[in-house]
């Protein structure tokens, strides 16, 4: 994530405020390769490099500074450059007017991380690949953010592929010369023990990685391919993940402090959980597109989850009820 000025991100200021932990956008940024990386791990998923992690500090102080963080100024200066380069890019391939509002920076104050997402992907076809356990080709598609998931589409957004809870975001890795490991990505990193991942990713121009009910996985983003298609450089890709992971954050900040820490990381698939209940076998249930199965987790928690994808839009009435039914019946 170029653009904003760094401090040492291996030391943030972890005294506290009157409203929580400060952390700023470099404390959330791996300074080798420019990804965002999930303040409980202690490496960065795209090129391995050791980082402090802020579980233990969490832990002693869940809330974090997230109004501080918003406003701060390296935050502020990164959208206004998002935006002026979207705008100038959507008028160079004659995009023709934007779908998506223009973030107001003036008024505001301060950054809203799901609107920059929309703004800069913003009439943009990616090739996508990992995004469904099923999708044995890449497809092209969409990005944009519901309330608290990031939503991939296809192409016109006339059918949603998937739908990942922010909050399960652990990493958005731009390419760059240190992430073209990309291909040998295996896992995340957590108190010092490797978290291995479900499945390998192909080659990409953005990884995200996040945590499903199986275990950790990772979808990559791309250029489309064609002789017309559209093409981002590099630097779109690094301010994609720039704005990934502060939606990312905010989103979890709220889950944590709701669920505890701990219970989050559990969540996350990077504590063991023992004694949740699992879904029994021929159920006959399926997880919604892109989703998390129910497994591993509780009745209440599966509802809830639900619930916030119902809430984000990612699920229609009828695929609603029908999983809402299919969990009822683990009771």
């Amino acid at each position: 994530m170029s653009g904003p000025a760094r401090r040492d991100v291996a030391s943030p200021d972890i005294s506290g405020s009157d409203r929580g932990v400060l952390v700023t956008l470099a404390d959330l940024t791996c300074e080798t390769c420019g990804s965002y990386v999930h303040p409980f791990l202690d490496r960065c998923p795209g090129c391995d490099a050791q980082r402090r992690s802020l579980y233990e500090a969490l832990l002693a102080d869940p809330t974090l500074d997230m109004r501080a963080l918003a406003a701060d100024p390296a935050v502020v200066q990164a959208a206004a450059e998002s935006i002026r380069r979207a705008t100038l890019t959507s008028t160079r391939r004659g995009l023709g007017s934007r779908q998506a509002t223009r973030p107001d920076l003036e008024s505001a104050g301060v950054v809203d991380a799901a609107a920059m997402i929309d703004y800069v992907c913003d009439g943009l076809t990616y090739r996508l690949r990992g995004v469904a356990e099923a999708q044995a080709a890449p497809i092209d598609g969409a990005i944009r953010a519901a309330p608290d998931a990031l939503v991939l589409s296809t192409a016109r957004g006339h059918r949603t592929l998937a739908g990942v809870p922010a909050w399960s975001i652990l990493g958005a890795c731009p390419r760059s010369a240190v992430t073209r490991r990309i291909p040998d990505w295996n896992g995340v990193s957590f108190r010092g023990s490797p978290v291995a991942a479900v499945a390998g990713v192909a080659r990409g121009d953005l990884l995200v990685i996040h945590a499903t009910g199986q275990g950790i996985a990772a979808f990559s983003v791309a250029n489309p391919s064609g002789l017309f298609a559209t093409r981002a450089t590099p630097s779109h890709y690094e301010e994609v993940a720039r704005w990934i992971g502060l939606f990312a954050i905010t989103v979890s900040e709220a889950r944590w402090r709701n669920r505890g820490v701990e219970q989050y990381a559990k969540e996350l698939g990077l504590l063991p959980d023992v004694g949740r209940e699992s879904a029994p076998s021929g159920d006959g249930g399926s997880p919604l597109p892109g989703t998390a199965s129910p497994a591993g987790r509780t009745v209440r928690e599966a509802l809830a989850e639900l619930e916030e994808l119902r809430a984000g839009g990612l699920v229609t009435d009828t695929e609603y009820d029908q999983k809402r039914r299919e969990i009822l019946r683990r009771l």
